[in-house]
């Protein structure tokens, strides 16, 4: 993470708050993060309104007056922090640093200035996310050379785009496909566990060998799962591992029933009257292509 619900959710916060206001400062606080186009550094976003903000699979677009843009990504452990002088602090991305920290800390890389007293903190701790300024004239071609595939919860995506994107990676497992940007954008570790686990289909089994239905029950289920992450701006996990919500700000987001839930009982065996609470298959982790899995040995038989 973060994934795409954690970055469409907290995008879908930032717009009404940013979009129109003027950027007053950047600070750049980690050089080797940092990417300008030539002849251009921090100051050149000065006095620029953010017109729009996009997504492309899990990157941001800020679209900027003056022929601009800032193009983020928060790579595995990026977090985005908004703050401002009329509501709570908004926090989005990785879970750490946790919400109530000063900053900027030891894992701030950038700040972003806004009118009206508004923040906006990018930290990260593991140092991979990055930002770029560029010439809006360019954002399209930056965008199309990362090569993302179709994105699961715009207009249009389908069992047909679906079953089309997998053909094409047959000989590999399912889920090593779902996560391949190319193939579709902005899934990863979370969200192709927990869709395989409702469409009932082991991760490990080949993409070649999904047929019509299985394709058709895994387009519903990914799409399902990611309308329910993306409004409150995904699930909440600390250190890889699915944690209780104890607080109305989280609320809604204790939905996971497979990533990070190992040795909890299959509540999709519960439900269909296969097993009860005691006697119920629970959910293992394993490796599939070299991420943690989590699945349920029952319901997705393995190949």
């Amino acid at each position: 993470m973060p994934e795409l619900p954690e970055v469409e959710g907290f995008r879908r916060r930032l717009v009404p708050v940013a979009v129109g206001r003027e950027v007053t400062g950047l600070a750049v606080f980690d050089e080797k993060r940092w990417h300008p186009a030539s002849g251009l550094d921090a100051g050149s976003v000065k006095g620029a309104t953010i017109d729009a903000i996009d997504r492309a699979g899990k990157m941001l677009v800020y679209r900027l007056s003056g022929g601009l843009a800032l193009a983020m990504h928060l790579k595995i452990a990026g977090q985005l922090v908004l703050e401002r002088p009329d509501g709570p602090r908004l926090v989005g991305g990785h879970p750490y640093p946790r919400p109530g920290i000063e900053l900027p800390d030891t894992s701030t890389r950038f700040l972003i200035e806004l009118s009206g007293d508004v923040r906006l903190w990018f930290n990260d701790q593991r140092r991979f996310g990055w930002l770029r300024l560029m010439p809006l004239t360019e954002v399209d071609l930056f965008v199309a050379s990362h090569d993302y595939g179709p994105d699961p919860i715009a207009p249009g995506f389908s069992d047909a785009v679906l079953g089309s994107r997998l053909s094409m990676r047959a000989g590999r497992p399912v889920k090593v496909a779902l996560l391949d940007q190319s193939c579709i954008a902005g899934v990863g570790n979370i969200y192709a566990d927990e869709a395989l686990y409702r469409a009932r289909i082991h991760p490990r089994r080949l993409a070649g060998s999904l047929d019509a239905r299985d394709i058709a029950r895994l387009t519903v289920e990914l799409v399902g799962i990611l309308n329910i992450a993306v409004p409150v701006g995904g699930a909440l996990m600390r250190g890889n591992r699915k944690v209780d919500v104890d607080s109305e700000v989280d609320s809604g987001r204790d939905f996971l029933e497979a990533h990070g839930c190992a040795g909890a009982a299959c509540p999709r065996c519960i439900a269909r009257g296969e097993a009860g609470l005691d006697d119920a298959p629970r959910i293992v982790r394993t490796v599939v292509g070299g991420r943690g899995t989590y699945l349920c040995p029952i319901c997705q038989t393995e190949p």
